[in-house]
């Protein structure tokens, strides 16, 4: 199966790295990679951070890399947003998702007002009560909510997570029940729109490799491309069914390294 992956989309936390710690085996992928003319893109559900801040750590952690191989949920939003004509936006997140939605042409408020076309809703790593106030009120006028990513924990270590995006949508949708969200990142079609526009490689040629099943592994699955699940981050082999499984299943990308080059 490997032989076809002409193309890697490749996850960050609990794939490539813990905190600051590169796992087993990932400068051994880009060694590969590199051997085998696979292009690898790292795409990530953390809409937190910025794209430059993701290329600043890969390369201080020795896998060096620009930004445009980076594919974040902040810009499948952007983008997405930006697609549809959106000029208005009131953001429950970071100022790295503020930057990233002025970037594509959007005012972005700091408290409620009535031209807020779309509630924007990140992973908020700066949240406040009267974020979620703000965001209320807006969604009580009607104003259609959007969700980077539906991830409702983000791994901090191998065992320790943190709350993410889908906990924040969950508290809200406890608050306002009338509300309906829809969701850009892993597994959803917002990101396949921004891999597509920047790579030419479609299908089972796209290996996407990560440690979730509910993101990464469906990701793969509903748009037809190669699952490569790694071990290393938040699935153990006994969460894996028949109904789930992935194409591949290694303990870390150093496994899968080894695979690639053997074909």
């Amino acid at each position: 199966m490997a032989e076809e992956i002409r193309c890697l989309l490749v996850d960050l936390d609990g794939t490539i790295y813990l905190g600051d710690r590169l796992i087993d085996g990932a400068l051994r992928l880009k060694d590969v990679a590199e051997e085998k003319g696979i292009q690898v893109f790292f795409m990530t559900n953390n809409s937190s951070r910025s794209v430059n801040f993701y290329s600043e750590k890969l390369t201080r952690l020795g896998w060096p890399v620009g930004t445009d191989s980076i594919l974040s949920s902040q810009e499948a939003t952007a983008l997405e947003l930006s697609r549809r004509g959106v000029s208005s936006v009131y953001s429950v997140g970071t100022e790295s998702l503020k930057a990233e939605l002025e970037r594509y042409g959007m005012t972005v408020h700091a408290g409620y007002d009535e031209s807020a076309e779309y509630v924007v809703v990140g992973f908020d790593t700066t949240l406040t009560y009267e974020k979620l106030v703000i965001a209320g009120k807006h969604i009580q006028q009607g104003v259609r909510v959007i969700a980077t990513h539906p991830d409702t924990v983000c791994p901090v270590g191998k065992t320790e997570f943190i709350p993410d995006c889908g906990s924040i949508i969950a508290c809200l949708k406890t608050a306002y029940e009338q509300m309906t969200v829809e969701v850009m990142g892993k597994p959803e079609a917002g990101m396949v729109k921004l891999v597509e526009s920047r790579t030419p490689f479609r299908g089972k040629q796209i290996g996407v490799v990560g440690d979730r099943l509910y993101t990464d592994m469906k990701f793969a699955k509903n748009w037809g491309m190669r699952s490569v699940l790694v071990l290393s981050g938040e699935t153990s082999r006994d969460d894996i069914t028949e109904e789930n499984k992935p194409d591949i299943v290694v303990d870390h990308v150093g496994v899968l390294a080894d695979m690639l080059l053997m074909e």
